[in-house]
């Protein structure tokens, strides 16, 4: 008899451990369809120094909000990551002229999907399984919305 209240509680935490590794994926996927969309951004920049800018950011986004979200962890972005997610995104290149070719709406796009990238982490401090959905969906929709107003439909 005993065994069956085990064997219970085993099988709730094996469901709730899926319910986390469902969320852990849903922000992952999310990051890395934003980080793709930031590297068509980099490709398409005609100053290397913005291209570099913009792909370090790409990366910083798909690590961020993957690897980066570790359950019962300390929830802290790694200065490395904060620095690749910061104004730079935005304003380019510090030794380059003039700002990245982007249009005003992709701008805002990027600037929300690094500060979402940025947040993923310290979720785990909070109530991750419910906050983290609402993240990917706030970096997916900001990526749609990029795309939109550079008059390209999402894929």
């Amino acid at each position: 008899m005993a065994a069956e209240p085990a064997a219970e509680d085993e099988d709730q935490e094996q469901r709730e451990q899926q319910a986390v590794n469902e969320v852990l994926a849903e922000a992952s996927e999310a990051g890395r369809r934003a980080a793709e969309w930031v590297r068509e951004l980099a490709a398409r920049q005609p100053v290397a120094g913005h291209r570099a800018v913009l792909g370090r950011a790409a990366d910083a986004v798909e690590r961020a909000s993957g690897r980066e979200v570790v359950p019962g962890g300390e929830g802290q972005l790694n200065e490395e990551l904060a620095y690749d997610l910061g104004a730079d995104v935005v304003a380019g290149s510090v030794v380059a002229d003039g700002l990245p070719v982007l249009v005003m709406g992709e701008r805002i796009a990027l600037v929300t999907v690094c500060s979402v990238a940025a947040a993923m982490p310290s979720s785990v401090l909070g109530d991750f399984e419910s906050e983290l959905p609402v993240l990917a969906a706030v970096m997916e929709a900001a990526r749609v919305l990029g795309l939109e107003s550079a008059g390209r439909s999402p894929r």
